[in-house]
């Protein structure tokens, strides 16, 4: 079964950060494009401050529980910094999501990860690029994102295999310059509604984080929001957005 394949052709794409077997089912049942098993739960499931604590391990954990909840859903798992520290630590760590049933590896950063990905490609791993703010390494977002310069090392991750990049916290006039001059798709996170489609984490549209536990409430009621209705609704707002 070729789920990247048909991901990678559908024209507006919506992906949600999952974890665990209940919510990839859900997602699945809800028609969502794809799940990323994101280093984000070293923040939402761990209580820690950022994710560089976040081992392959718990990827390869949370990976397998993802895939068990669903048979269908295209799933993408985070590599972390620490499983790339070599070409061949990376090719053995991409493996070991692969098998734990991750369809595509998203990968941090930009020129300093060309090597990586071009070897992981050329030995037949799906790579998923992730450009702008890319925790790993940043604290914080930049608050001036050059695009031309963003474009190039886009255009160099695309030219070394990556099959879909995703654009973090990039604004605009990027997402916008991106998406129209790559071939891959583009997925915005936090960004606008100008690329092929949008990821966000399970835990913010439902309304509760870590720390503060929030519910969030359905506009029209005034009730809480239930887990399929903030789903359902991420899912029809990429649906309905046309190119910028």
């Amino acid at each position: 079964m070729n789920r990247i394949g048909t991901l990678l052709r559908k024209e507006k794409i919506s992906i949600i950060t999952c974890y665990d077997a209940t919510f990839s089912n859900l997602l699945e049942r809800c028609k969502c494009d794809a799940a990323l098993v994101g280093d984000s739960l070293g923040i939402v499931v761990k209580g820690e401050k950022n994710t560089r604590k976040v081992t392959i391990d718990e990827i390869i954990y949370h990976t397998r529980a993802v895939r068990l909840g669903s048979s269908n859903l295209p799933i993408i798992a985070d590599m972390p910094l620490s499983a790339l520290k070599t070409k061949n630590e990376a090719l053995l760590n991409a493996r070991a999501l692969i098998n734990a049933g991750a369809d595509m590896i998203k990968i941090e950063g930009g020129t300093s990860m060309l090597a990586i990905v071009k070897f992981l490609s050329e030995n037949k791993i799906k790579i998923c690029a992730h450009i702008g703010y890319i925790p790993q390494t940043m604290n914080k977002p930049s608050t001036k994102v050059d695009s031309e310069k963003s474009l190039k090392i886009a255009k160099a991750l695309e030219d070394n295999g990556a099959q879909m990049i995703v654009l973090s916290m990039m604004g605009n006039k990027t997402d916008k310059l991106l998406t129209k001059n790559l071939s891959i798709p583009t997925i915005a996170f936090r960004s606008s509604n100008l690329c092929s489609g949008n990821v966000e984490i399970i835990y913010d549209l439902i309304g509760v984080t870590s720390k503060f536990f929030k519910v969030k409430k359905d506009k029209f009621s005034n009730k809480p929001i239930s887990c399929m209705t903030a789903i359902i609704r991420f899912i029809e707002s990429i649906k309905k957005t046309t190119d910028g």
